[in-house]
């Protein structure tokens, strides 16, 4: 009878290990598989907008793409005030890009007005935030792959931008 315990005990022992050592490879699989930081935080994506303000409207798009520290964002886009008042929106935001723990920060550095930007200052502040308009920082944003195709951009938890990613040419 002790042969039967000792058989027990060593299956025991043996199952144990066994389990021990499939977390371990599961948590290292995982780890592996998870993008670094660095390249968590990069993207390469659009997002088509509609924003409403009183009766006044902004559409428009606006293109992201982030790493190595930089980004730059392009906006285009119509704001119609009334139906005989219509703008232009067209301008690129070059920002520097860093990691302060799990979230980036962004800096715009420099904007580049479009000499077919027609909105004046007063009506774009309705719609951009400081960030699209001067040298501004923008803290406390989080950057969730919602699948494959789309990543979800979100500041002080709330919703931000949804970002369609698409591919960049191995060029740039």
């Amino acid at each position: 009878m002790k042969i039967f315990t000792a058989i027990a005990s060593i299956r025991t022992q043996t199952r144990v290990i066994f389990l021990v050592c499939v977390a371990i490879l599961s948590s290292l699989a995982l780890y592996l598989h998870q993008p670094s930081n660095d390249a968590r935080h990069n993207l390469a994506c659009r997002a088509n907008l509609q924003i409403v303000r009183d009766k006044a409207s902004f559409r428009g798009i606006i293109d992201f793409k982030s790493g190595d520290g930089k980004g730059i964002a392009h906006i285009n886009g119509i704001i119609n005030v009334s139906a005989q008042e219509e703008y232009t929106v067209q301008r690129t935001i070059l920002f520097t890009h860093a990691d302060y723990g799990l979230s980036p920060v962004w800096v715009s550095r420099q904007i580049i007005i479009s000499n077919r930007e027609t909105t004046p200052s007063g009506i774009l502040q309705q719609f951009l935030p400081d960030f699209y308009l001067k040298s501004a920082g923008v803290t406390d944003i989080d950057i969730f792959a919602l699948n494959k195709d789309a990543d979800l951009i979100t500041r002080e938890g709330i919703p931000y931008l949804y970002c369609q990613k698409f591919m960049l040419p191995d060029d740039e």
